[in-house]
């Protein structure tokens, strides 16, 4: 007779019904009523203990992995793990000119200095912020003017201000052979701002400052290195060396002091206007500052989520601090600049569509918030990564985002005898269907388009809806100089519908030629584009360019003014595939709200499908 379990159902019900199986095979238990017994006590808490180690067994399996693991604790430690350490709170970072006039001072010092941390006063919806310099910065006197215009280390007129508040955190070495780990109880510290010192004597001011394992290039037993990193807690943990392995360990009896700023995150973001709350000391007496702003704060974030440590740890972790790949580009440059980045591309120059061999291009999708001078800020800094930490001679190039609008043409039957719900309360609901597919599937380099996927959306909104259709078009850009003649190529990021005798394939927005409402389409049966005028319903310039597989060229054309709040021309295409539209590269699509179209097909009454 048959005395095996099966174990491979593991809810609490059948782990009884499967013990009852069991016992039932025995000769003393034939027949035997187990549920009007006592003996089914003794089955459920065999069945709960059985149960329960199987939760936790599968709990425990769970979080060993990085792909399956809940608890951040779990993703950090198996992240750090690989060399991946997570991110701490960003403090927001502001770029302010700094000046100051001393024209009315008669013994005026030539060079004036500012100590690291001085502090200014910023309010955001009435809820007030304190930014501060990371960095000495010094002016010289402009000629004999007595103005002076303060710069960094770099000669720089544009100073960073990082907002959070300034703590210090010291520790005392017991005994340095113990590799102590020290606390940092703060969840939120920018790990990024802090500065380490070590005091080999505690009473003294000379100190040997430490460097972040994370920057360091090369290490030996002589580095000076800390490593800070996330706790299981959510708190921060330093640690060093031992003396050998890692570089130096701080002396018993050393004093350790960890210098950083706590930070606000995301709430201390676009605060615009920065108020010194001293004044500079010159000569024994305190003047004023000018400060103006070049880029209003950005960058703040809370610590890293589980999800972005799960995706990114991997691919950290194949880079191994080094640029060889196109991918490690744009993984160790997300790294290193996520806050102000919403999505990167890399891609091989033999990938390009005009191959250039030896050369990485990367581009990057900057947050909303980004100005164009923090813009360029970053590249120049990623260009100095790149130098850093690529180990073959690939020249790297920036190539921006190029944007492709869709729009849509929706028509949906409805029946009004399925739904208590209006008619355009139905149509409402399409469009918000609509307009959340785009934003959740569209937007990011490599995100596709399915109209398939989108209509099945849309029939699930209603039972009264009885099925859907779509045109698809898709739009490009340009803003031309008003009464200027001028050349435009727009390529698309996909191929266009080649021409035929019924339908335009290419349709601009409405614009002013000549006093006249006009648009530029495509001849039919031609790919010779053309500027129509709508009221007169006449051809006013029979060539002004062509398109040809995804490339639309505009040539000699001149638009006298724009009609309405647009202060740019959009051209319209019919794709080649209508159906999915998958951009490549440094393409996007996203969506023209303007350009989405909901039509109803009302079925009579009685009439069903």
């Amino acid at each position: 007779m048959a005395t095996t379990i099966k174990s491979t159902a593991l809810d609490f019900d059948a782990i009884k019904n499967n013990l009852k199986v069991f016992l039932a095979q025995k000769d003393e238990f034939a027949d035997y009523n187990f549920e009007a017994s006592g003996l089914s006590n003794i089955l459920d808490v065999l069945a709960y203990n059985t149960h329960y180690n199987a939760l936790t067994a599968n709990f425990a399996l769970n979080e060993s992995f990085l792909g399956t693991a809940q608890l951040r604790s779990s993703l950090v430690s198996l992240a750090e793990g690989i060399g991946y350490i997570p991110d701490s709170m960003n403090s927001a970072q502001a770029i302010v000119n700094i000046s100051l006039n001393l024209s009315a001072v008669v013994d005026r010092d030539p060079t004036i200095q500012i100590k690291s941390g001085y502090k200014f006063n910023s309010s955001i919806d009435g809820v007030d912020y304190v930014f501060q310099t990371q960095e000495d910065i010094s002016a010289d006197e402009i000629g004999n003017t007595g103005l002076y215009r303060f710069s960094d280390a770099s000669g720089s007129e544009n100073i960073k201000v990082f907002e959070g508040t300034e703590r210090v955190k010291t520790f005392i070495v017991s005994r340095a052979e113990d590799n102590e780990i020290y606390m940092v109880p703060d969840a939120t510290m920018d790990t990024s701002t802090a500065i380490v010192r070590v005091y080999e004597q505690p009473s003294s001011s000379v100190f040997t400052p430490y460097t972040n394992i994370i920057d360091a290039n090369t290490i030996s037993s002589n580095s000076t290195l800390y490593i800070l990193k996330e706790s299981p807690n959510g708190l921060f943990e330093l640690s060093f060396g031992n003396g050998n392995t890692l570089g130096q360990a701080p002396k018993t009896g050393s004093k350790v002091t960890v210098t950083y700023l706590a930070a606000s995150g995301a709430d201390a973001n676009s605060a615009k206007v920065f108020e010194p709350q001293t004044g500079v000391n010159v000569s024994g007496s305190n003047y004023d500052l000018t400060v103006s702003t070049v880029a209003a704060s950005v960058g703040g974030s809370a610590k890293e989520t589980s999800e972005s440590i799960r995706q990114n740890a991997p691919f950290q972790y194949a880079t191994q601090n080094r640029m060889v790949t196109a991918v490690d580009y744009s993984s160790l440059v997300l790294r290193n600049f996520s806050t102000l980045i919403k999505d990167i591309q890399s891609f091989g120059g033999e990938d390009a569509l005009e191959p250039e061999y030896g050369t990485v291009f990367l581009s990057i999708l900057f947050n909303a918030d980004v100005d164009d001078t923090t813009i360029q800020n970053t590249k120049d800094a990623v260009q100095d990564l790149s130098k850093q930490l690529s180990v073959a001679s690939f020249q790297l190039k920036f190539t921006d985002p190029v944007k492709t609008f869709v729009g849509t043409n929706t028509f949906f039957q409805f029946n009004p005898s399925l739904t208590t719900l209006s008619e355009n309360s139905i149509k409402d609901s399409v469009n918000n269907t609509i307009k959340q597919y785009f934003a959740d599937n569209t937007g990011k380099f490599g995100q596709s388009y399915r109209r398939s996927n989108m209509l099945s959306l849309i029939d699930d909104v209603s039972p009264a809806i009885l099925s859907s259709r779509s045109e698809t078009f898709v739009q490009r850009r340009f803003t031309p100089i008003p009464t200027k003649i001028e050349d435009h190529t727009l390529r698309f990021a996909v191929q266009l519908a080649t021409p035929d005798d019924v339908n335009h394939i290419i349709k601009s927005s409405t614009f002013l030629f000549r006093n006249k409402v006009c648009i530029v389409r495509n001849k039919l049966n031609t790919n010779k584009l053309e500027v129509f005028n709508n009221e007169d319903q006449e051809v006013i310039v029979d060539n002004v360019g062509s398109y040809t597989g995804d490339t639309v060229s505009i040539v000699g054309l001149q638009v006298d003014n724009f009609i309405g709040v647009d202060s740019f021309i959009k051209i319209s295409a019919k794709p080649a595939n209508e159906s999915a539209l998958s951009p490549l590269r440094s393409d996007i699509i996203e969506i023209d709200p303007s350009a989405t179209i909901i039509n109803v097909v009302e079925l009579e009454s009685g009439v069903t499908n």
